[in-house]
């Protein structure tokens, strides 16, 4: 049996509580983190193939170092866009560790971030990750990208595509290999269940443009992503006074929002809930690059609006139909959007996307579920979640529940503390399968 070790912040085929995922922060700050990890779980775990999670936030000792190369046959690191200079304290503790390891490590889908138009231009940023890259490279055949942004900053470092990386898109677009689900586009109207996602630090004309579409589509479910957002709609928590700098008017900003007392949102801690939800829906729309892959993955058309470099390298490479935000004016229309959006391009060119994936996957040594021309419909890694039994329905705003749920989650929450220090000792044990020091 093969062991292979993936970079998550939870395991995918694990339950955990809400309280443990909101107190221990296992999303790493974002929702669309939960994606990545699982597809690239369900594409590597072939029958003879076991699949443990590792945090790599942390520095491990060179006992702990010496049990992964004993225990593990190599490491796996699926990345967002960690080429960014808020990163580059987590991007060194990868280096040093895989500095530290013996089996190979494979970067499965890495990318780099900026405004539109622009380069990052951060000195320490590109030291990082030219340390990275190069200490990738010494354990791997080439690393996986994000897109053609991300290859244009690696050149500019000194790297050469083909050579020392290529460009394979997000691993979660592979979740179920060469095909898509069917993709039903009905009529945009104002009685269609639509789900929508937001970022709170775009510039107001997006947050006027989200606030007319919600108006004009009343059958809407906002669905926060980030672990401030999230607290604040869960458990009642204020809002970060750090955590933007200016708060943008019609977006919401408070736990007691009128789109939390209404129920108008969820939020999930697991991914096939997630999907459940989405494929629900008729339409996702909204900044949020990965809330509209999970849309794709379920089903459902999505529409971006495209605010940095990480996300337009990813919506041009998979053909996902998006807007640019310097395009958007008072006057863009949702309806618009939808009736001009080319929803079938996702699916043409992702055989030969995903065939590409496939080569540098096994350039890397890695077999998967799909080798031999297969996609087998029922995966082990399927049958792992079946088992797991995840909670399958979104999880409420605290503001719409009566004084006795609120209570209860409230209770709940206040032992997170606790639950957490548990979990952590399960996180190195029980799912990595050893007893890190």
């Amino acid at each position: 049996m093969r062991k292979v070790l993936i970079r998550a912040g939870m395991s995918p085929m694990i339950y955990h509580s809400p309280a443990e995922v909101l107190g221990c922060n296992l999303i790493g700050n974002n929702l669309g983190n939960m994606l990545f990890p699982y597809s690239v779980s369900r594409c590597l775990m072939t029958e003879d193939v076991e699949i443990h999670a590792l945090t790599v936030q942390e520095r491990y000792s060179e006992a702990a170092l010496r049990k992964i190369d004993e225990n593990y046959d190599c490491l796996v690191l699926p990345f967002a866009n960690a080429f960014r200079i808020s990163f580059v304290k987590e991007l060194k503790m990868v280096t040093r560790l895989v500095k530290g390891l013996h089996i190979p490590c494979i970067v499965v889908g890495i990318g780099a971030q900026a405004n539109l138009d622009k380069l990052p231009e951060n000195a320490e940023l590109a030291q990082a990750a030219r340390e990275f890259v190069e200490a990738i490279l010494e354990k791997s055949a080439k690393i996986g990208l994000r897109g053609e942004f991300t290859a244009s900053y690696l050149e500019g470092l000194g790297f050469r595509a083909e050579r020392d990386f290529t460009v394979i898109g997000c691993p979660s677009m592979y979740l179920y290999g060469g095909r898509l689900p069917e993709m039903q586009v009905k009529p945009l109207t104002k009685e269609s269940p639509v789900s929508i996602n937001s970022k709170i630090q775009l510039p107001q004309k997006f947050h006027d443009f989200m606030y007319r579409s919600r108006k004009a589509l009343p059958e809407f479910h906002y669905i926060p992503q980030v672990i401030q957002e999230i607290s604040m709609m869960y458990q009642g928590k204020e809002m970060p006074r750090d955590f933007v700098k200016k708060l943008p008017s019609r977006f919401p900003v408070r736990w007691d929002d009128e789109i939390y007392v209404r129920g108008k949102s969820y939020f999930f801690t697991n991914v096939p809930a997630w999907l459940k939800y989405l494929g629900e829906k008729e339409f996702s729309f909204g900044s949020r690059i990965h809330g509209n892959i999970a849309a794709i993955l379920a089903g459902t058309p999505c529409f971006i609006v495209v605010s940095d470099q990480r996300i337009r390298e990813l919506a041009e490479y998979h053909q996902i139909p998006h807007i640019l935000m310097g395009d958007l004016t008072k006057e863009t229309s949702i309806f618009q959007l939808h009736e001009q959006a080319d929803f079938a391009g996702i699916a043409r060119g992702h055989q030969a996307r995903f065939g590409h994936y496939l080569d540098f996957l096994h350039e890397n040594g890695l077999e998967t579920v799909f080798d031999g021309g297969i996609s087998p419909e029922v995966t082990p890694f399927d049958r792992e979640i079946e088992e797991a039994g995840f909670e399958m329905d979104g999880l409420l705003p605290l503001a719409c529940l009566d004084k006795g749920a609120q209570r209860e989650r409230l209770r709940e929450m206040g032992k997170s503390k606790v639950l957490c220090q548990k979990v952590r000792k399960y996180l190195r044990r029980k799912r990595i399968g050893l007893d890190m020091e």
